[in-house]
């Protein structure tokens, strides 16, 4: 397939077919999978998924010689021009290192006359073409007779070189803005954590605090409150015959938790787990729930992110049977807090208003009494970077690291009193959401 319209050329240039400029095109394949030997060599084995920049460092598997010996693949001159013919349509690179490739990629050799970075910049030019034109139903794919019969602009060698030159340092402009846009993303992300630490150590509000401790209760009173306001809930659940009371009651008679450094705790604050502070902390049902079209949503540890439930990222979806089975122990509730155990660990999210979910496999929920622990402080204090350094040191498993329940129930956090836990959240809220605006005006840019 050949595009029917030929933009007219400068003088001195020709319209030509890129058969006829390439003098060899090379390919390559994959060495046996099953001959260990084959991949234990030190020679780049290149394949698409190396193709995420236009200079991969290096590949991500290697091969020995006697597999390229073996095998189809075939070694590639440094700086050669490779572009892939099969799954990434449109994508090229060129490496500062000699490489085998695989079948998906192929090697365009070209005389001393044809500038390499202007034929790169070429194909990088034709990459939405190259993909209208590629055919299959899975993965889409062109042949080497349409690579070759490409419809090329050859230029003067000296102009190729200016054309290059030219590109180069309008891609050097790009390069630095997009390097300063990185840079200026970390520092947000710094500044956030830093916010959320200072929010936890007391650092936030040490002016306030020092003007109103007069009017502040101590935290160790308000644990005393938290704790008679859940015996009264356990008593009425448990005559209600409520199995998760009954399992709340037991568990704080065994419970057992490590105190945060008292250095680290403002003075009228208290270092509490969350099993100590919660009225309940209860995990998912240890099953992948089955799906349905629509329903209600089925929130998965991989719908929390930065503090938030992303109801757009590939959402599940669970009738109403599974939700009652699923959520049996606590029904999910506006305002409570959902914790992930795995993939990735620690992340958590308030359910928002209105909103009725059902929890997904390795999620956890805290429930808190209003009245007495903000949510959002203790949101703040979940994401707090300490706190997600300590949960980090529980994590078990080879494999995919995981938190066990447990540990959770008995993670520490600094409770103030419930007064400056509001001053705190009016003060982080503030300065948490002017970052994630200026993360989003990045974003756009």
């Amino acid at each position: 397939m050949n595009e029917v319209v030929l933009n007219e050329l400068p003088d001195n240039w020709e319209w030509t077919k890129l058969g006829n400029v390439v003098t060899k095109i090379i390919g390559g394949g994959t060495p046996a999978k099953n001959k260990p030997q084959y991949w234990e060599g030190d020679i780049p084995w290149l394949t698409v998924k190396d193709m995420r920049s236009r200079r991969p460092a290096d590949a991500v598997d290697h091969i020995s010689e006697k597999a390229v010996e073996e095998s189809s693949t075939n070694i590639i001159p440094e700086d050669t021009v490779i572009i892939a013919t099969r799954i990434g349509l449109g994508k090229v690179i060129r490496v500062p290192y000699k490489a085998a490739i695989n079948q998906d990629l192929k090697a365009l050799v070209v005389p001393t006359e044809i500038d390499k970075g202007y034929l790169e910049y070429w194909f990088v030019s034709k990459a939405n073409y190259l993909e209208s034109i590629g055919s299959g139903t899975t993965v889409k794919g062109i042949r080497l007779e349409q690579v070759r019969d490409l419809d090329f602009p050859l230029a003067p060698p000296e102009q190729q070189k200016r054309i290059v030159a030219k590109i180069d340092e309008l891609f050097s402009h790009i390069d630095a803005g997009i390097e300063a846009l990185k840079k200026a993303k970390q520092l947000l992300k710094q500044y956030r954590q830093s916010v959320l630490k200072a929010a936890v150590t007391g650092e936030l509000t040490k002016e306030w605090r020092e003007a109103n401790k007069d009017k502040l209760e101590p935290a160790s009173e308000l644990l005393e409150k938290i704790e008679i306001a859940r015996n009264a809930w356990i008593e009425k659940e448990t005559a209600k015959d409520n199995s998760e009371a009954k399992r709340l009651k037991n568990k704080l008679t065994k419970h057992e938790f490590e105190e945060l450094d008292s250095s680290s705790v403002p003075e009228g604050w208290e270092s509490v787990s969350l099993t100590k502070l919660c009225l309940l902390v209860v995990d998912c049902h240890n099953k992948t729930a089955p799906y349905v079209e629509s329903g209600i949503p089925l929130i998965r540890t991989s719908n929390i992110r930065d503090g938030v439930i992303k109801f757009k990222e590939k959402m599940k979806f669970v009738n109403q049977e599974t939700y009652e089975y699923w959520s049996r122990r606590c029904p999910p509730e506006p305002g409570d807090i959902l914790f992930t155990r795995e993939a990735p660990m620690g992340e958590s999210a308030i359910i928002p208003e209105n909103t009725k979910v059902c929890m997904g496999q390795r999620m956890m929920l805290l429930r808190v009494i209003l009245d007495l622990v903000d949510v959002e402080y203790l949101h703040i204090a979940l994401m707090e970077p300490l706190f997600q350094k300590r949960v980090q040191g529980f994590k078990v498993g080879v494999g995919v690291p995981h938190l066990r329940v447990g540990d959770v129930e008995k993670a520490v956090v600094a409770l103030p009193p419930f007064i400056e836990q509001k001053e705190i959240v009016r003060v982080a809220s503030d300065r948490l959401d002017a970052i994630t605006r200026l993360e989003n005006e990045l974003d756009q840019k």
